[in-house]
């Protein structure tokens, strides 16, 4: 459901797989310096949370994947990018309205599993990857970190024949220091 200042709540349903003007703080000049810099947070948020090692990330052509980096044994990781967010308040803020989704419990789980299902169908350059890796990222204003750890703790999703691994990537949080990323179980 759309939130709209003023009182007004038309519904609308996220549409999956593009990058579009809705996660602002994650906005750059072109498309593959946007998925760049969210792989670069993503990677820095792995790094510090998991011991990966995953180093110089770049945006790779042909597309898909998105980018690709270096495991700490030297290997190939694939990473693909999208963003989570809701395409009908995204336009409407264009137009200059003030509007924001109330995320239902049950959407956010359904918006990323139609998300990992387009990553997974994708026929991949350039491998063999170590592994291919999405990242989803999010700025929505009405979904914090807690409310979609709640929600995909339960959910698990897949079978996937391609993807190894997912992650949700929030925006900067000055609380923690740290873009907050929450852990997609397949």
């Amino acid at each position: 459901m759309l939130g709209l200042v003023g009182g007004e709540s038309p519904s609308s349903v996220a549409a999956p797989g593009r990058l579009t003007q809705g996660a602002s703080f994650f906005e750059w000049h072109d498309r593959g310096q946007k998925e760049l810099g969210v792989v670069e947070e993503l990677v820095i948020a792995l790094n510090r949370s998991t011991k990966l090692a995953l180093r110089e990330a770049r945006e790779f052509s042909p597309d898909p994947p998105d980018c690709v980096c270096l495991d700490a044994a030297g290997k190939s990781v694939a990473i693909e990018v999208a963003e989570v967010v809701c395409e009908e308040a995204a336009r409407r803020n264009a137009q200059g309205f003030h509007v924001y989704r109330h995320w239902r419990p049950g959407e956010l789980a359904a918006h990323v599993s139609r998300e990992l299902a387009d990553k997974d169908s994708k026929v991949f350059h350039g491998g063999p990857y170590r592994s291919i890796v999405v990242c989803l990222f999010t700025d929505e204003p009405a979904l914090t970190v807690e409310q979609a750890e709640l929600e995909l703790a339960n959910s698990k999703f897949g079978p996937f024949s391609q993807l190894t691994e997912g992650y949700l990537l929030f925006s900067y949080r000055a609380a923690t220091q740290s873009y907050p990323i929450v852990e997609l179980r397949f």
